[in-house]
């Protein structure tokens, strides 16, 4: 049985396809420039990936940087930043 309707539905696709066949000139039109829809957006593309990738690294660095700062003060440690006194007195910082 169900071999049977599939052969009648081969048989239905093969005849529609037959009403509307494929046209070869959009085809082969489409082969010739396979940059043609792109163009130098590609590129476009790719810096603003790039942009928002380091961007967002930058964020979570940012936001690790301020949760281990907030963790330090809330156990309630009190030199969670380092103070730079160096400046203070003038002598150069060290490297």
């Amino acid at each position: 049985m169900a071999g049977r309707i599939t052969e009648e539905l081969r048989k239905a696709t093969r005849a529609q396809s037959g009403l509307h066949p494929v046209d070869e000139a959009v085809s082969s039109s489409a082969d010739l420039d396979p940059e043609g829809a792109h163009g130098p957006f590609g590129w476009v593309a790719l810096v603003v990936l790039v942009v928002l990738v380091l961007g967002g690294w930058l964020l979570v660095r940012r936001m690790q940087a301020d949760s281990k700062m907030q963790d330090c003060i809330a156990s309630g440690r009190k030199n969670c930043a380092p103070i730079d006194t160096d400046s203070m007195r003038g002598a150069p910082a060290p490297p």
